[in-house]
């Protein structure tokens, strides 16, 4: 009777596994932030790290949303103000702003965002195209977003950014 009952939980384990897989599949995971009162995700492959804002160097003559170079555990470290690249005047730095740094290349660049809101999980189904109530300016970088509880989580592409930073020589 008692190994009835542990071939059976065994069997139970076994069929809750693959439901889990299942669902693996259809979940799209990414890294969460807050930026002009929009929230974003972005791919987890695309962060290096999440980090405050360390001291910087300002940088004679850069647009005034480069906010200056860092020391970063011995790696020069580009600090951009996202907002500021985006909508114009810069903000005050807070605890609550975070730098989501990314490698691109041979480069270390560290975005200002208003607020790092974790890592989030979504269903591939709750995905859609487009937004139509994004920013226009940010509708290029953004591909897609996830609907969750009522908020439009914009799928924001660093890379694509970056390929326009480089085209224009800004890095």
């Amino acid at each position: 009777m008692a190994v009835n009952g542990f071939l059976e939980l065994l069997r139970l384990v076994k069929q809750g596994n693959k439901h889990q897989q299942a669902d693996d599949v259809n979940r799209w995971s990414g890294i969460a932030f807050e930026m002009q009162e929009q929230t974003f995700v972005i791919p987890l492959g695309e962060v290096n790290e999440v980090l405050y804002c360390p001291d910087l160097t300002s940088v004679p003559n850069a647009e005034p949303w480069v906010k200056g170079l860092a020391n970063v555990r011995g790696q020069l470290l580009t600090v951009i103000d996202l907002s500021e690249y985006f909508a114009g005047p810069s903000i005050k730095l807070t605890r609550q702003h975070k730098l989501l740094c990314l490698r691109h290349e041979d480069h270390y660049i560290g975005f200002i965002v208003d607020q790092v809101l974790g890592l989030q999980h979504f269903h591939t189904t709750s995905f859609f195209a487009v937004n139509p109530q994004l920013k226009q300016d940010l509708q290029k970088y953004c591909h897609g977003y996830f609907k969750q509880k009522q908020v439009n989580w914009n799928v924001f592409l660093f890379s694509t950014l970056l390929k326009d930073f480089y085209q224009e020589a800004v890095i």
